[in-house]
């Protein structure tokens, strides 16, 4: 390896970095959302059939930290839970039209803080970069996590 720097440390801190300046622009754009909201808004958004186990699952959270991000997410109006048409007993989760609006707000501010990140980062940079990080997540051993 040619850092000096464990890759987890590198990883980490980086994270911490987009975590902070993404939550800044956040808040100058009056976007009530915590990171693991927004990650929650995205992944909901590409699959309304989904249920607080699949989000457990995914995110590989406890059932009862999902369950106060959901109740968290319906307080705020953004997510309602509907009856699973093959199975009574589940609720799938689904984004409101105010959860969809603002979903769509805050990841154009996300797009917008992604531009300032990559700026003097070339297309063959971004591309070489986007392929060691898909392969470093799928040797992580939890394929089944990476969206």
């Amino acid at each position: 390896m040619y850092s000096n720097k464990p890759l987890t440390y590198l990883l980490g801190q980086t994270m911490k970095l987009v975590k902070f300046k993404l939550l800044s622009k956040f808040k100058e754009n009056n976007v009530d959302l915590n990171m693991e909201q927004f990650t929650v808004l995205i992944y909901l958004n590409q699959n309304d059939t989904l249920t607080q186990q699949d989000l457990a699952n995914h995110f590989m959270r406890d059932k009862s930290i999902v369950l106060r991000q959901v109740n968290t997410l319906i307080n705020l109006e953004l997510l309602v839970r509907k009856e699973n048409k093959n199975d009574k007993r589940k609720k799938n989760l689904k984004l409101t039209e105010k959860g969809k609006a603002l979903l769509q707000f805050s990841q154009k501010v996300s797009r917008e803080v992604s531009s300032e990140l990559l700026k003097g980062v070339t297309d063959e940079e971004l591309l070489h970069f986007e392929n060691v990080i898909s392969k470093i997540q799928m040797n992580t051993g939890f394929k089944e996590c990476v969206s």
